[in-house]
C-alpha cells in the first residue's frame, strides 16, 4: 500500500496544500510551526479516526476542512476523504471512500491497514502516556477490536467520575468497578502480549548497536502497581490481572473519594525496559543517554512493525514525526538504512536529510 497524493484544505494551518510521494523514504522537511506534523497526523486521522491532541483540525477561520489521499493498493487506486464540519466546540465527519459515503472507519480498517505513528512526543520514552500510545497504536493495527476496548474503557471511567463529582454514591459504582477492571485487564493483557511478541527481535536489533547487552528484562507494571516481570512470567491469565484490579480499586476506594477521580485501570499503565550486561543491570531511563534512548524507541518501534508484517503478510505505512532530533549524522544514517528496507515511510525534519532524494519543502 503506497500514498501517491495528499490534499489538505483548512486543515489547521494550511489554506489548500497538494503533497506528493513516491516508494521508500520521503522528506517533509519545514522550520518548526510550518505544519510538518500536521501532515502526518492528518494521515493517521484519515485512517482512524483518532486525533493525536485536542486541537481542532479545522482553521479557525473556516467551517469545514477536507482531507483527500490517493493511494495504489493491490495495484488499484483508491481516493478517500473526510469532510469536517464545524459544529459548534466540535465538528461532523463525513467519510467517503471513491467517491462514495461510508458510515464508519470500520469499513477502512477492514479494507487497509492503518498508517502506523511514531509521535515526536514519543521519542522521549519518559512518560508513561507516550509508551502506551505506541504500543496501543500497534494493538489497534492488529487488533481493530482493541479500540472498542478502550473506547468502552474510557465512557466507564466517565461515567463513574461524573458519580465521584457528584457525592451521590449508589450500587451502580460496583458495577462500573468490576467493568473498569475486567476492560483494564484485557487492556493490560493485550499490552503485555504485544510487547513480549517482540522480545528476542528486538534483543537481536539492540545488539547491532551495543554489543555488550546480554539480555532486555522487561518489567511492566499495570494500574494496579504491582510490577511483572515479562521475561520470567510465562503464563499471564486475564482473571488474575481482573482479581489484581478489584483489590486495588477497594483498597483506593477512599483516595477516589477525595480526589473524584479514577485511580486504578489501565490507562495507569507503564512498562520499562532493564538492560542487562555481563557486569549488572540498569535501567535504560537511568544508563543510556537521550540519544540512545532515541535509537532505542526506534528499534522498539520498528520491531512492532514487523510483528505487524507477520500478521497481514505486509508492511503498513510509516510515519515518523521529527524521530532523528537527539541523534547525530552516523547514527541517523544508520537507523535510515534500516528504513530503506520499508516500502514506504513518511518522515518529518527540521533538518535535511541527504540520504532522502524526496523531499517537500514547507
Amino acid at each position: 500500500m503506497l500514498i501517491e497524493k495528499l490534499i489538505l484544505e483548512n486543515y489547521r494551518i494550511f489554506t489548500k496544500r497538494e503533497f506528493n510521494f513516491r516508494k521508500g523514504l520521503n522528506l517533509v522537511l519545514g522550520n518548526n510551526s510550518t505544519g510538518k506534523t500536521t501532515i502526518l497526523e492528518s494521515i493517521f486521522f484519515l485512517f482512524s479516526g483518532e486525533l493525536v491532541n485536542n486541537f481542532s483540525p479545522i482553521n479557525h477561520n473556516q467551517d469545514f476542512a477536507r482531507i483527500f489521499l490517493k493511494l495504489i493498493f493491490n495495484d488499484i487506486f483508491f481516493e478517500i476523504s473526510a469532510i469536517l464540519k464545524r459544529k459548534n466546540s466540535r465538528f461532523d465527519k463525513t467519510l467517503m471512500l471513491n467517491e462514495k459515503k461510508i458510515e464508519s472507519y470500520k469499513i477502512l480498517k477492514n479494507k487497509f491497514l492503518s498508517p502506523f505513528l511514531l509521535n515526536a512526543f514519543d521519542i522521549s520514552f519518559q512518560d508513561p502516556e507516550n509508551k502506551r500510545n505506541i504500543i496501543d497504536r500497534f494493538l489497534k493495527i492488529i487488533n481493530p477490536e482493541f479500540s472498542n476496548i478502550e473506547y468502552n474503557l474510557k465512557k466507564v471511567i466517565k461515567q463513574k467520575t461524573s458519580i465521584l463529582k457528584s457525592g451521590n454514591y449508589s450500587d451502580i459504582i460496583e458495577s462500573l468497578n468490576s467493568k473498569i477492571a475486567e476492560l483494564s485487564s484485557l487492556i493490560t493483557l493485550k499490552r503485555i502480549e504485544g510487547i513480549k511478541s517482540i522480545g528476542d527481535d528486538l534483543n537481536n536489533a539492540c545488539r547491532k548497536f551495543w554489543h555488550n547487552i546480554e539480555n532486555i528484562k522487561i518489567i511492566y507494571t499495570p494500574g494496579f502497581n504491582l510490577p511483572i516481570n515479562l521475561t520470567n512470567e510465562k503464563n499471564i491469565q486475564q482473571n488474575d490481572l481482573k482479581e489484581q484490579y478489584l483489590n486495588a480499586i477497594k483498597i483506593n476506594t477512599k483516595k477516589e473519594v477525595e480526589n473524584q477521580k479514577v485511580l486504578v485501570s489501565s490507562n495507569r499503565d507503564n512498562f520499562e525496559f532493564i538492560l542487562i550486561t555481563k557486569q549488572k543491570e540498569y535501567f535504560i531511563k537511568n544508563i543510556f543517554s537521550q540519544s540512545q534512548i532515541n535509537i532505542f524507541i526506534l528499534l522498539f518501534f520498528l520491531n512492532l512493525v514487523r510483528q505487524i508484517k507477520k500478521v497481514y503478510n505486509y508492511y503498513p505505512i510509516l510515519l515518523l514525526d521529527e524521530p532523528f532530533v537527539f541523534l547525530d549524522s552516523l547514527n541517523t544514517e544508520k537507523i535510515l538504512k534500516i528504513l530503506y528496507t520499508y516500502p514506504q515511510v513518511i518522515i518529518s525534519s527540521n533538518k535535511d536529510l541527504e540520504l532522502i532524494n524526496h523531499k517537500i519543502f514547507l
